[in-house]
């Protein structure tokens, strides 16, 4: 059940890295200021969801549908193994771990859809840093790593990247 927390970080974070995702202009836009981690942009959009554009709606309620499909699959294993677990910050997925021989079928097939999930993300998320490695260096040299400041650099130079990055980001885009 590892791959529920990877999946949902996966989810959440891979798409951002690769600087395509549908909320990442609106969290630009709603959320200046707002120091990224522990869940603190997601809550800053949260705030703010009337304004979201249709694409962030959009993603947010198909990622609503994908978790609402592993809850009610693992619902009956998490009362059974993890009564006494507080939910919040991963608790219950990572109780669900440490159970993971004795869950239902249908939890362990929703653990293995994220983690051919999180595979495939983690796949694009590598395709674009490594097609758009030289760019980086080119374009974004002085750019401290971490935080998506070189996404944001690349981003702002969107006109100047090679073909194979801009190729690679976009492929990326088609997948999310």
């Amino acid at each position: 059940m590892r791959s529920v927390i990877a999946g949902l970080v996966v989810l959440l974070a891979v798409p951002v890295a690769a600087a395509e995702h549908p909320c990442k202009e609106d969290a630009e836009r709603l959320c200046k200021g707002v120091e990224p981690g522990q869940g603190r942009i997601l809550e800053c959009l949260k705030q703010h969801e009337a304004d979201l554009s249709p694409a962030c709606k959009q993603k947010r309620d198909s990622f609503r549908e994908r978790m609402e499909e592993i809850r009610a699959a693992c619902e009956d294993d998490a009362r059974k193994f993890c009564a006494g677990v507080p939910p919040g910050g991963g608790r219950v997925a990572r109780c669900l771990q440490q159970h993971q021989a004795d869950l239902s079928e249908a939890c362990r097939d929703e653990g293995r859809k994220l983690g051919e999930e999180q595979k495939a993300h983690r796949g694009l998320l590598q395709d674009v840093q490594q097609s758009c490695r030289d760019d980086a260096q080119k374009l974004c040299a002085g750019v401290k790593p971490g935080g998506g400041r070189i996404a944001r650099c690349l981003r702002s130079h969107k006109s100047d990247l090679s073909q194979a990055c801009t190729a690679a980001i976009e492929h990326a885009k088609d997948q999310w």
